[in-house]
């Protein structure tokens, strides 16, 4: 098969709860642009390393780039509000700062977990899989994905308490 069809599976496998996800994150206008962003991103990985789960990829990819995208539309409306003049909506501009922030402060901390912590926390946290489910994909006991889950979760809320 060959790249771009695979690709082009992948797209039809998933695009529209990708879309979906993305409606969740920045809202109707933006989520296609948030979800042609992750393609895109899929698209140009040139590592010989294959990627092990698409599908946990792509949501990861289409989370960092709905981050982008509020700290785009965050940035377009504190320059709109300043240009304008407008006080209460250089406010409200600013009031949309922290979730980006902690957004941007989580996918940190998840770059720092082992692998298989954060393919764990993202396949039951992002993807809802359960434990079993969890197990079976990976090719682990349901106690390991226990654990792995239980010290993801130590992690990420020591990291982000340090924040």
């Amino acid at each position: 098969m060959t790249p771009s069809a695979s690709l082009q599976d992948l797209y039809r496998s998933h695009a529209i709860e990708l879309l979906q996800f993305a409606r969740r994150r920045v809202g109707t206008q933006e989520a296609e642009d948030v979800v042609q962003d992750a393609y895109l991103h899929l698209l140009q990985h040139k590592t010989d390393e294959p990627i092990g789960n698409a599908r946990a990829y792509l949501f990861r990819v289409t989370a960092n780039a709905a981050i982008d995208q509020m700290r785009k539309s965050k940035t377009r409306n504190t320059h709109q509000a300043s240009e304008g003049g407008d006080p209460d909506a250089l406010d409200n501009a600013r009031a949309l700062a922290p979730e980006p922030i902690f957004a941007w402060r989580l996918r940190a901390a998840l770059d720092k977990l082992p692998v298989a912590q954060r393919q764990v926390f993202l396949l039951n946290r992002i993807e809802g899989l359960t434990y079993p489910e969890i197990a079976a994909r990976l090719g682990l006991s349901v106690r390991t994905v226990d654990r792995h889950l239980l010290k993801a979760l130590t992690v990420l809320k020591e990291q982000l308490a340090e924040t």
